[in-house]
């Protein structure tokens, strides 16, 4: 029995193998950025489409800069890719993070945010003595007045009742991880990266392995895992078992 589930997977999958390795889908970076771009991202104009995953496209921009276009929220600029643990940290490219909060969405995208804080906005007049522990976002404020931000509760109830010229002026849903908080407690410029995440597709096994990931072929939507070593993956059915001489990983 064992026999015939290696003669089928080298009949269903060896031509794959060789497929993928035909796409050419080598990792290419954008000027000097240390982050390499491989599947399921791809880097628009250095890789053909069928080198990236639906939603994963980057764009090399001035000054080695990774950008990322979200099709609800617009363009960000990528800080950092971690493939091992499928997480991507972006920021905003005009360096400011807060206005575009206000109408983050990623709906319509294949990342999810790892974590969510919630926080009040509060205009208050400048004319307020509010003293230096409370620290304006400075791209949202004016000479009128400056905007805060502080996580719901009691400190909005303690600004508003101390400076009546206060008034919250919205509320954010915000994926940052983590927040830095500033020594008085009370208020944040809402200045990090956020931190986003991505399920599918699920190419953890191969990274664990030090293998490459990427579709069967370059007409299909089928993402398979691919060992380096091609000819040291065998399979049952359509589950790919990886060896080595220490371990035995299945995905």
């Amino acid at each position: 029995m064992e026999a015939y589930r290696v003669l089928f997977c080298i009949l269903f999958f060896i031509p794959l193998l060789s497929s993928a390795s035909s796409n050419n889908c080598q990792t290419s970076y954008c000027g000097q950025s240390f982050y390499g771009v491989r599947f399921p991202f791809r880097l628009i104009d250095q890789q053909p489409k069928n080198c990236g995953y639906d939603g994963f496209d980057l764009r090399c921009a001035s000054q080695s800069t990774l950008l990322i276009d979200l099709p609800s929220s617009g363009e960000f600029s990528v800080r950092s890719i971690d493939y091992r643990s499928q997480t991507i940290e972006i920021y905003d490219p005009l360096n400011c993070l807060p206005a575009r909060l206000l109408t983050f969405n990623l709906s319509n995208s294949p990342f999810l945010a790892s974590n969510f804080e919630f926080f009040t906005l509060l205009s208050c007049p400048n004319d307020e003595r509010m003293g230096t522990y409370y620290k304006p976002i400075d791209c949202l404020s004016n000479t009128s007045f400056s905007v805060l931000a502080t996580h719901p509760g009691p400190t909005v109830r303690l600004i508003t009742s101390n400076w009546t010229g206060c008034r919250i002026s919205g509320h954010l849903r915000v994926p940052l991880v983590p927040i830095r908080q500033y020594d008085s407690g009370f208020t944040y410029q809402l200045d990090e990266d956020m931190t986003l995440t991505w399920g599918t597709p699920n190419c953890k096994p191969c990274e664990i392995l030090g293998s490459s990931c990427g579709y069967a072929s370059s007409n299909t939507n089928m993402t398979t895992y691919f060992s380096n070593l091609a000819g040291k993956a065998i399979c049952y059915g359509f589950i790919l078992f990886f060896h080595s001489k220490s371990h035995h990983i299945i995905k």
